[in-house]
């Protein structure tokens, strides 16, 4: 197994793209912690992860609060003994744009709308790393992968996209910065990937009459989603999370 033996955190890793990364870390043979603010979506993937016969931690945290990323480090420290991977998965479009289901002109854009998408697609990837680089110094080696978005390369929702481009410029600068203390530092962008996060967008433009998705029932959400996703696809198939999750792999190998 290609990470036998290492120790990974895997940030927002209780659903979605996270518990794909997740569990293909453990099928590489990672001990794996799941630092999310889903407390019970963490601890129920944590078990499935100790079924598989690795270890596993959850750890109930807001990652927008430094002292929440600190205590993280500390636990998995205290738990394991070291640190090889950091994953930071956390990410969102914000509850405003749910709130709004559609994306504003940018001069229209509130600060909150800002505030909400740098807190969590950009503060929480810096505090991690901020917070696991010293052990990695320390030991001489680590892997650092972000999980950006395509939307850093093809903007969309303003705000959502410039962090998440700047997420990419983040581990630009952080692979050159620590490079001489063999830390890599290497970032993935997803394309769109049915999660809770598509559930919810979904639910908000049926909220809101959008007339392309008006009257369709939960149950119908990933049917809509997969016909509109996959007519745009060149392979005319969806990203899973999964796939996420292997190159994850490759990258943290």
């Amino acid at each position: 197994m290609k990470l036998e033996g290492k120790v990974a955190i895997v940030t927002g890793g209780a659903q979605g793209i996270g518990q794909g990364i997740v569990r293909c870390l453990a099928e590489e043979g990672a001990d794996v912690v799941i630092a999310d603010i889903n407390g019970d979506a963490a601890r129920k993937t944590a078990d499935e992860v100790k079924a598989s016969g690795r270890k596993s931690l959850a750890i109930e945290a807001d990652l927008t609060d430094s002292k929440k990323v600190k205590q993280v480090v500390k636990e998995t420290i205290d738990t394991f003994g070291r640190i090889d991977i950091l994953v930071n998965n956390v990410g969102g479009i914000g509850e405003i744009y749910y709130a709004r289901a559609s994306s504003q002109p940018f001069v229209d854009q509130e600060e909150a709308e800002w505030d909400e998408n740098f807190q969590l697609n950009l503060k929480t990837h810096v505090f991690m790393s901020q917070a696991v680089i010293p052990c990695f110094i320390k030991q001489k080696s680590g892997k650092i992968v972000n999980i950006s978005s395509i939307s850093g390369q093809k903007p969309n929702a303003l705000a959502y996209s410039a962090c998440k481009a700047s997420d990419i410029a983040l581990t630009k600068g952080l692979a050159k910065e620590l490079a001489e203390h063999n830390i890599n530092v290497n970032c993935v962008c997803p394309g769109v990937v049915y999660t809770a996060f598509h559930e919810r967008a979904i639910a908000a433009r049926v909220r809101h009459g959008d007339p392309e998705v008006m009257g369709l029932e939960p149950s119908e959400y990933r049917e809509y989603f997969e016909k509109r996703v996959i007519s745009r696809s060149l392979l005319k198939r969806l990203q899973t999370p999964e796939d996420i999750g292997r190159a994850v792999v490759f990258l943290a190998s």
